[in-house]
């Protein structure tokens, strides 16, 4: 293969939907689950796993039928169908990570603190 033909593979490629472990978290202040229990917290993290997961499946389906529409066809499909959840699972990871490191803080039970780490860290 040219060099040519690898950056124009390598351009057409960038323009996919990211795998959903590409994903960063977007930074979510802790100060929003900062009165909250540690049984609150707990069901907070349940639910964000939850969420995170479901998203993370979506995303991986977005990456998959971007990477073969792209080889096939040259058009990222998860644009134009709207499912690239890039956005929406770094939010929710956000906040996954933020209920963790408020449970740390506060040493609920199941949490290690300094486990999660900071956002100046990231």
């Amino acid at each position: 293969m040219s060099k040519a033909t690898i950056i124009v593979a390598l351009l057409i490629l960038s323009a996919c939907a990211p795998s959903p472990q590409r994903v960063k978290s977007e930074y979510i202040s802790d100060n929003r689950y900062s009165r909250e229990s540690c049984a609150q917290l707990a069901t907070d993290e349940f639910k964000e796993k939850d969420v995170v997961s479901t998203l993370s499946d979506r995303q991986r389906l977005a990456h998959k039928t971007d990477t073969w529409s792209m080889i096939f066809l040259a058009v990222p499909l998860s644009e134009l169908s709207g499912s690239d959840v890039a956005g929406i699972l770094s939010r929710e990871k956000g906040k996954q990570e933020a209920v963790q490191r408020v449970q740390a803080e506060k040493n609920c039970a199941g949490t290690q603190p300094g486990s999660i780490p900071s956002p100046q860290s990231s």
